[in-house]
């Protein structure tokens, strides 16, 4: 997604080829550069910088400890910017007591600069102060500046798949009627829009039934018969949401509806639809009743292209089950990446199992930070793990039973 509206890593890369034009610049060969890796897939980098994944917080880390090691040494940027240099000139430079100089003189870096400024202009989510806080500095200061905040701070841009949705426009119209001017009566002028049938309104009132917004107790059958509504006029997550229903016994099993709805949400690319498929072909839940690894595989590696989260989790279920844990955390660090709790939970797990407690109370933090519905709850036991174990002698932390025992009570686990 370089198309220039966003001060991201990819653009930056983007950035540095355009300037190097007196040589072949790789995109994976300035990203390795970036952030002082010797090796990594290229169909991973190209991912990381379209947007197609998120920037791996073991990465972001890198430049969270640089950050850090800069209010003590102002030159622990040197290294990387020397190497970029190395690529934008096609010369080799060492560190010494002139590589600021030579930096700060650098004409192919200073256009480098000028060009991401054109790309700071047009990104919305980067406030004016921002960059007015250091155009005017050297070009080592700005350069910083501008990788810390593409890696760390600013929102990577999304790769979005093309997906067939048929939109009712006169439904859609009453729907959003209500849903933008409606205060109070809400969810009344919903129940009247249902009542007519308009899909988006009873596909909302299915959401609001099964969190039991509505009468504040969640009415599976109710948000059941709302969907249902709702997936019998097209609509891709009512008819997923059906399948999901029956499927966790939330209301009377009908393994023909299941069948019928799960797959009317695939034909209309629902990501959810195909990893729940997957699902069922991992549980023997189908047509021939067998377990069918194969396509479980099949279904969820459909779902994981789409970016649907829970897909890279199972594809790691997969791997671990088969003992092979390195395969595994591959797919739950794309996860973890993406901010899903169980998976950075478990990504925190794999590290403190080979001794790595720092990376793993990491990993932890990262995951009670999910949204509190969706937090994994063991991950707030094994924080209190490091609060009474003095983080392991291995995390910069103190001894705190106060917060150990709150993280402990938290997690509900009972020893």
């Amino acid at each position: 997604m370089n198309d220039g509206n966003y001060l991201s890593v990819g653009n930056i890369i983007e950035v540095i080829k355009k300037v190097a034009n007196n040589r072949i610049a790789t995109q994976s060969e300035i990203f390795l550069t970036l952030f002082g890796l010797n090796d990594i897939n290229i169909t991973t980098i190209n991912n990381y910088c379209i947007g197609y994944r998120p920037i791996p917080i073991e990465l972001k880390k890198k430049y969270i400890d640089l950050k850090d090691k800069y209010i003590t040494d102002e030159n622990v940027y040197v290294d990387i910017i020397l190497s970029i240099l190395n690529i934008l000139e096609n010369k080799v430079y060492i560190k010494n007591e002139e590589s600021l100089k030579i930096i700060n003189t650098d004409n192919k870096l200073n256009l480098v600069i000028e060009e991401l400024f054109k790309v700071c202009k047009n990104d919305t989510n980067i406030k004016k102060n921002y960059i007015k806080r250091f155009s005017g500095s050297s070009n080592y200061i700005t350069f910083i500046n501008l990788l810390n905040y593409a890696v760390l701070e600013n929102i990577q841009p999304i790769y979005k798949q093309d997906i067939n949705i048929k939109i009712n426009k006169s439904e859609l119209f009453d729907y959003l009627k209500v849903k933008l001017y409606f205060g109070q009566s809400y969810i009344n002028s919903l129940i009247e829009l249902s009542k007519n049938d308009n899909m988006y309104a009873c596909a909302e009132l299915g959401s609001l039934e099964f969190d039991g917004l509505v009468s504040g107790v969640k009415d599976y059958v109710k948000s059941y018969e709302y969907y249902l509504k709702a997936a019998k006029k097209n609509h891709p997550k009512a008819c997923f949401m059906v399948a999901n229903l029956i499927l966790k016994n939330k209301i009377e099993f009908n393994f023909d509806t299941m069948w019928k709805y799960l797959n009317k949400s695939i034909e209309l690319d629902s990501a959810a639809g195909y990893n729940t498929l997957g699902l069922c072909y991992l549980r023997g839940i189908n047509p021939d009743k067998e377990i069918d690894i194969e396509k479980a595989i099949k279904y969820f590696t459909i779902s994981s292209e789409y970016g649907y989260v829970y897909a890279f989790n199972n594809l790691g279920k997969i791997y671990e089950n088969n003992n092979d844990i390195e395969e595994a955390i591959k797919y739950y660090k794309i996860s973890a990446d993406m901010g899903e709790s169980w998976a950075l939970n478990r990504v925190g797990e794999y590290y403190r199992k080979n001794n790595d407690y720092k990376t793993a109370f990491m990993y932890y933090q990262n995951a009670i930070n999910a949204p509190i519905n969706e937090i994994c709850l063991y991950a707030y036991y094994n924080l209190a793990k490091y609060y009474y174990e003095n983080g392991n002698n291995c995390v910069n932390i103190k001894r705190d039973s106060k917060k150990a025992n709150e993280y402990y009570k938290l997690s509900g686990i009972k020893e």
